[in-house]
């Protein structure tokens, strides 16, 4: 049922931060929280109150938090990785409240920049000769220091785990507990210990975690992906190293629930190409093989402009489907069966490729699952990716900006294909809800999800957020662009996605408030799938006294938003993966 509940206000108090005033990515909502808080209540008691069917646990943020002031090369990917929390709970006079609390994720980057007084370089936006120099300059700067304590592999001291926050339901043996990690492409996993105490987070370690004693050699992917019907984990690294490099293979792991690695396997790609982000379904693995290819020597190659991670015009896209197995017997396999006619042929794949002109790039999926004899999956499409241009303080041009489409691969025919979801034009969706204010053919979508008990299966609704696009300019982004409606991370609302009817509903934030990703949570005892809460953080984009958060139904579920005061509110970092943990 739709419920209309009374507008609330939350508010805390912020810790005083300077922002520089020429980088957008140090201010607004990208500015650096500089304190850890131990224990904050968020008030709202007296303004509005947390729905009583709303569950008790915690909701978690991951983004970039730099530790030292960073020089003016500072972007959206750099900076130390901080976890926010946001615990909920019925207190012992019966009501519900909120409390805040955030940490510092103990890397051994955060080492480097407190013995080099700056963030080290991030080495994927580097460029010829020049980037090589300042990336071989701090690896010399840094090799009297001693990182082994916190060395987890090769990655470790470029790791700065600031891109995302995984939740892995586990039962090792001695209990069931939650297995929280925060992660970053270039890194392995750090498991975030946590306690049921209102100050949830302990400490962070990187060597002691469940998944250390099993040999990984690689960094893991920010978006595993959790299976609720298997218990299990799958995930995936992408290694920069000369081996890995040299066979173009990508690692996929399946970790059973007891957070034991069963099962490993190598998918090999036409070229060593970069990969965010994956699907599963019920027997298949999702991986994509795309121009985006990955080669250090480039930065040599072509010393003026060259990457280690950039675009090859003439490489087609496809997709890998690998088949899985069950964590009790990993050499059968229905999908292999389905695949190969032969259920032994686990570790054998099959490349779907998408027809020749219509390259493209996966960057967040939001979720795949079986249709006869079809693979179904959503996800955020890049007709092409430049990560330096994202990474850099100049607005990305409209081709590079994320549009949502429909994939398929089908099982009988051997082919890929795709569809665009929202424009004007054969696409699924060509007309936007009235309170979105924006043409549809201008719609950027990203941080698309679905909920967490769906992952694999099929879901009715998916949720995204969604902005604006803006014409090209080649100047700096400034935080007064911010007020302008700037393209990416400035989200003006979030879309929920019927993926039968293809109907859409809308949230659409007050004027000069955006928000981040929105993750769905089902209420206490919830009757259907879109039987719950979508939650998120909202910020302003001017100053404001105190804090709102406006909640509103939207078929079923609501939405909550909220905005912190001036200081404290920009602390909150653009891109996460978020979870209520009970």
């Amino acid at each position: 049922p739709v419920r209309m509940l009374e507008p609330g206000i939350l508010s805390i108090n912020g810790a005083e931060l300077e922002e520089d005033t020429q980088n957008v990515y140090l201010s607004c909502n990208w500015a650096p929280v500089k304190r850890e808080f131990i224990l904050c209540e968020l008030r709202g008691k007296e303004y509005g109150k947390i729905p009583d069917d709303f569950p008790s646990g915690m909701y978690l943020r991951n983004g970039p938090n730099p530790l030292r002031d960073p020089d003016n090369k500072y972007g959206w990917f750099d900076g130390s990785g901080m976890i926010h929390s946001v615990r909920f709970q019925v207190d012992d006079d019966g009501v519900h409240r909120a409390y805040y609390t955030n940490r510092f994720i103990k890397t051994g980057f955060i080492k480097i920049a407190d013995l080099l007084q700056r963030p080290p370089v991030n080495i994927t936006v580097q460029k010829g000769i020049r980037g090589l120099m300042n990336v071989l300059y701090n690896l010399l700067r840094v090799v009297r220091f001693d990182a082994q304590e916190y060395r987890y592999d090769n990655y470790a001291l470029l790791g700065t785990a600031n891109t995302a926050v995984s939740y892995f339901p586990l039962n090792d043996g001695n209990g069931k507990r939650d297995a929280v990690l925060a992660l970053y492409d270039s890194d392995a996993p750090y498991e975030i210990k946590l306690t049921k105490a209102r100050d949830p987070i302990i400490q962070h370690t990187l060597g002691t975690g469940t998944y250390n004693p099993y040999g990984l050699d690689h960094p893991m992917t920010p978006h595993p992906r959790y299976s609720p019907q298997t218990k299990e984990m799958i995930s995936f690294g992408v290694g920069m190293d000369f081996p890995r490099l040299k066979n173009k293979s990508t690692p996929v792991l399946f970790i059973n629930g007891e957070g034991k690695i069963y099962r490993t396997t190598d998918v090999k790609t036409r070229t060593s190409v970069y990969q965010h982000d994956f699907a599963i379904t019920k027997n298949f693995v999702v991986m994509q093989d795309n121009p985006n290819t990955i080669d250090p020597f480039r930065m040599m190659f072509k010393p003026f402009n060259g990457t280690p991670i950039s675009w090859d015009n003439r490489k087609r896209t496809s997709f890998v489907l690998l088949p899985r197995t069950s964590p009790d017997d990993v050499k059968k396999s229905e999908g292999a069966k389905i695949l190969h006619g032969d259920e032994a042929l686990v570790d054998k794949t099959k490349e779907f490729f998408l027809p020749e002109g219509e390259e493209c790039f996966i960057f967040h999926y939001a979720n795949g699952w079986e249709e006869d004899d079809k693979i179904v999956f959503y996800g955020t499409h890049h007709a092409k990716l430049n990560l330096v241009r994202f990474n850099s303080r100049y607005p990305p041009p409209k081709d590079l900006l994320p549009k949502f489409y429909r994939f398929e691969l089908d099982l009988t025919t051997g082919t890929a294909s795709k569809q665009l979801v929202f424009g004007s034009e054969d696409a699924l969706v060509t007309k936007l809800p009235d309170n979105v204010d924006c043409p549809i053919d201008d719609l950027v979508v990203d941080f698309c999800n679905a909920s967490f008990e769906k992952s694999g299966e099929k879901s009715d609704f998916l949720y995204m957020c969604y902005t604006k696009a803006v014409e090209d300019i080649s100047e700096l982004i400034t935080p007064d662009d911010v007020n302008k409606g700037w393209s990416l991370g400035f989200w003006q609302g979030v879309l929920k996605l019927n993926t039968t009817t293809h109907e859409v509903e809308a949230i659409t934030y007050p004027p000069l408030m955006n928000g981040g990703e929105a993750i769905f949570q089902p209420k206490v005892n919830a009757q259907s799938e879109d039987d719950g809460y979508l939650i998120s953080h909202v910020t302003a984009l001017e100053p404001v006294d105190g804090a709102e958060a406006e909640v509103r139904p939207i078929n079923g579920h609501i939405g909550i938003r909220s905005r912190t005061k001036e200081k404290l509110k920009r602390g909150f970092c653009s891109h996460s993966t978020n979870r209520i943990l009970r």
